[in-house]
């Protein structure tokens, strides 16, 4: 008798092993180049997600960043991304670059993280306003990447834009390219505090450029309104002796529509639950915006049905605008 019984659990176990199986869900999330936020970032979350929710095997995909992100999680390349609210504004409704090609795959889950738009250089560059980085090295960030873009944006809208020697380096490649004497200044578009600046103020005192101030005068903020102004306090990097002004845009965590509406729960759950959101903060600090009652900060586009779900669950209330469809 005890021998049919030690079968029979035998058998039911490995029912059960093999029920666990062909439950277990496999996912990608596109971040960036693996040196850079959106990389550290989308290792951050995939880790933690593999780790902590049953049957989930997220893998991490390096990509060229933002603009390149919201094509690959629309076309289904991707169940899920990290990508800048602009890229997914425009993406979504057929704007600028994707014009008569709308993304309408694409649904937002939550935001990451504030961008900010640093343009820094060196205290004893010479360089002390925008206007004067005209016929200068300024690395921009690599083309595909939301902070080229970003880039892109600011520095057409100021006439700088073909006025510069654009260098292809993003992050901490554009910081080193700096520090050692290969690049002028740099634009980047991350959390503040910021590693990459500190990295570069370590070396010698650094300068903020205000780019807030003259592109206000233009049509900038009219033609993207997803821009918001953001000032540097006095002190925040080791050179900056008073405030300066610049841009934020949010960084959003992007899904296929057609990803399970249960498993998108689950994992925003997770993710902004509060150990979810320790974890995020002991990745980066830029983490500290990644909770409920900021998560739909700066998403323009219809929620994820499981994020919708989520966020109702959590008691967000959800603008009518972005409501799942």
């Amino acid at each position: 008798m005890k021998a049919i019984i030690t079968v029979l659990a035998l058998v039911w176990y490995c029912l059960g092993v093999s029920s666990v199986h062909a439950q277990a869900q496999r996912v990608t999330i596109v971040g960036g180049p693996p040196a850079g936020l959106f990389g550290i970032f989308a290792t951050g979350i995939g880790t933690y997600l593999s780790k902590t929710v049953p049957n989930l095997d997220v893998s991490v995909a390096a990509t060229g960043g933002s603009v390149e992100n919201v094509r690959r999680v629309n076309a289904g390349e991707a169940e899920m991304g990290l990508s800048f609210s602009s890229d997914v504004h425009e993406s979504y409704f057929g704007l600028e670059k994707f014009k008569g090609n709308p993304l309408t795959n694409l649904r937002a889950i939550g935001i990451v993280f504030v961008g900010v738009a640093h343009v820094i250089t060196y205290a004893d560059s010479g360089i002390n306003t925008v206007g004067d980085l005209a016929g200068k090295r300024v690395a921009v960030g690599n083309p595909g990447s939301g902070t080229f873009a970003t880039a892109e944006r600011v520095f057409r809208s100021l006439g700088l834009w073909d006025r510069i020697t654009r260098i292809p380096l993003l992050g901490a490649a554009a910081g080193a390219a700096m520090s050692e004497g290969k690049a002028d200044a740099y634009f980047w578009t991350g959390p503040s505090p910021d590693r990459v600046t500190m990295e570069a103020a370590a070396k010698k005192p650094v300068r903020a450029i205000d780019v807030y101030t003259p592109a206000s005068k233009t049509d900038f903020l009219k033609s993207y309104p997803y821009y918001a102004r953001y000032v540097f306090p006095s002190g925040a990097y080791r050179g900056l002796t008073e405030e300066v002004q610049t841009f934020g845009v949010p960084v959003v965590w992007v899904a296929y529509r057609d990803v399970s509406a249960p498993l998108v729960q689950k994992m925003a759950e997770t993710i902004y639950g509060q150990e979810g959101h320790g974890h995020m903060l002991k990745v980066h600090a830029g983490a500290k915006d990644m909770v409920p009652q900021k998560a739909l900060g700066g998403v323009t586009i219809p929620l994820h049905k499981g994020a919708e779900a989520q966020w109702k669950a959590a008691g967000i209330q959800i603008p009518e605008a972005i409501r799942t469809r």
